[in-house]
């Protein structure tokens, strides 16, 4: 009766060694580095690509600032009247009516 048990013991760990075997030495056993390389190339070309919109969000932004500051100089410069006498503003526009046409 022992020897029947130990059959069926010495069975069930040849069969799990197996298992085990086969799962280690199977088709995606060195399948696996070239997956992590493959996702790790692609993680990196990603985190350039962000890198990328940032530094040009960060332009962006930049000139939109210039911009704005440039418009509010612009609103904020007030013009000072120039004293123009009665014949150099007729002159003018008569000049300027003569361009025109």
């Amino acid at each position: 009766m022992f020897s029947k048990i130990k059959k069926y013991v010495i069975g069930f760990f040849v069969l799990c060694g197996g298992i085990l075997v086969a799962f280690l030495s199977g088709r995606s056993a060195g399948k696996k580095d070239e997956k992590l390389k493959g996702l790790k190339k692609e993680s990196n070309k990603i985190s350039d690509l962000l890198k990328e919109k940032k530094k040009s969000q960060k332009a962006i932004k930049k000139s939109l600032a210039s911009k704005k500051k440039a418009l509010d100089d612009i609103k904020n410069k007030k013009y000072k009247k120039k004293k123009v006498s009665k014949k150099e503003a007729s002159d003018f526009l008569k000049n300027f009516s003569k361009e025109k046409k």
